[in-house]
């Protein structure tokens, strides 16, 4: 039995609302995780060492910024996708 092009949008659109579920934990993790080495490393720069001020000043990576971003248009994309599949019927 082919599936049809509903059953394959279905499909897809229920596979990226898991995804964006499962990015907003991971981008939930990163932020506090970063959250909690500034913290550290706050703590930590009382020592007053020119190495550790500027690994401090050092913006994170562009994934680690924007990963909460990528996993909220994952989600509407897999809301959007179910949500045409649901209409086709």
């Amino acid at each position: 039995m082919k599936p049809t092009n509903h059953d394959s949008l279905l499909a897809i659109g229920v596979s990226l609302v898991m995804a964006g579920l499962v990015l907003r934990g991971f981008a939930r993790t990163a932020r506090r995780d970063r959250a909690r080495r500034k913290q550290h490393q706050l703590d930590e720069r009382t020592s007053g060492g020119a190495e550790l001020n500027r690994q401090l000043d050092r913006s994170p990576a562009w994934l680690e910024r924007n990963l909460g971003r990528i996993a909220n248009a994952t989600l509407l994309a897999g809301c959007l996708a179910t949500g045409a599949a649901l209409l086709l019927t």
